[in-house]
């Protein structure tokens, strides 16, 4: 068979800081998901045990938002997973806050 030829162009890597910052944002906005719904599902009435979940995927978000801004500063890597995280954590920060307010 014929070999494939990979060519590669360039020395850039992915970053793992950013990737991280996406998880982190993904699973900030899966908390914020399963905590409003479950909160919902039960009439409005929020346990303690949401409360803590909601307090856990909040730090996550601020986790996200740090990773993210520190891979966007890492100098030759691509710029994709360091800005798809940032903007996934900032949303979810910013969704997490108008819970908040209108919950006050």
């Amino acid at each position: 068979m014929f070999k494939r030829r990979d060519y590669r162009f360039t020395s850039k890597s992915h970053s793992g800081r950013g990737i991280m910052s996406v998880v982190c944002g993904s699973l900030s906005a899966a908390g914020l998901f399963a905590t409003v719904f479950n909160a919902i599902k039960d009439g409005g009435q929020a346990t303690e045990r949401m409360g803590a979940a909601g307090f856990v995927a909040f730090v996550f978000c601020f986790a996200g938002v740090a990773l993210g801004i520190m891979a966007l500063m890492e100098k030759d890597r691509f710029e994709l997973f360091p800005r798809l995280g940032f903007i996934v954590s900032l949303l979810s920060a910013i969704a997490w806050g108008t819970v908040l307010y209108l919950g006050a």
